[in-house]
């Protein structure tokens, strides 16, 4: 299916046809690098006497990885995101320079959805150190009835886009934490999700854009 093209049956999006969807701009802002306050801040935190500064280090390598930039996403089975997805890969680490623990949280920032794409087909995954013991998996989607029903059809020269939306990828007490020295490798993944009991083409022509940001703050 080329891109502008809604496809002539249910049929054709079941077979791997490719829905055209736009996905740019993924990149860090909002990191909180070489952060450093004074000791009258941290009164009765023993890991750093009161002749000391606090300092959190916290370095990602998100603002030098390639983007998600592709002007088509696959319609795919859920099961199957971590091998067919499009996906963002970085890691965060607080440095040893640090001397302070650290808790940060990701979200997407400045986004651009076209009303089509506020459905639950919509899907994204962080994957935290993965094939690790302690790997962890938060996945969620881009549903909101507050802004636009589900099924909602966009004219493709028309595209109806809602703007500057900010989206949080993690839930209340689901911040990660990052001891002194230690390193969280992160995929993020977008993809749209097959339903083969559902008529599907109102995801077509869709667009999306935003920005990954990491907020971390220190910890006692």
């Amino acid at each position: 299916m080329e891109k502008g093209q809604t496809g002539s049956s249910r049929s054709s999006m079941k077979n791997g046809i490719i829905i055209a969807v736009l996905v740019v701009a993924i990149v860090v802002i909002g990191v909180s690098v070489s952060y450093a306050y004074y000791s009258a801040w941290l009164r009765g935190n023993a890991t750093v006497p009161n002749n000391e500064a606090g300092i959190l280090n916290i370095t990602t390598n998100l603002d030098n990885v390639s983007a998600i930039d592709a002007s088509r996403l696959a319609l795919i089975d859920g099961s199957d995101y971590l091998n067919s997805a499009e996906k963002v890969s970085f890691t965060i680490t607080n440095e040893s320079a640090s001397n302070l623990n650290a808790v940060y949280m990701l979200k997407l920032v400045e986004m651009s959805l076209s009303k089509n794409l506020y459905s639950k087909y919509f899907k994204w995954a962080i994957v935290i150190n993965a094939g690790t013991e302690g790997a962890k998996t938060y996945t969620g989607d881009f549903a909101d009835s507050s802004i636009t029903p589900e099924g909602t059809t966009i004219d493709k020269e028309n595209p109806d886009i809602v703007s500057g939306q900010t989206k949080n990828l993690f839930g209340d007490g689901e911040s990660q934490s990052l001891v002194i020295g230690a390193t969280d490798t992160v995929d993020f993944y977008l993809w749209l999700e097959n339903d083969a009991n559902v008529d599907q083409l109102y995801l077509t022509n869709g667009s999306f854009s935003g920005k990954l940001s990491i907020d971390a703050v220190p910890v006692k």
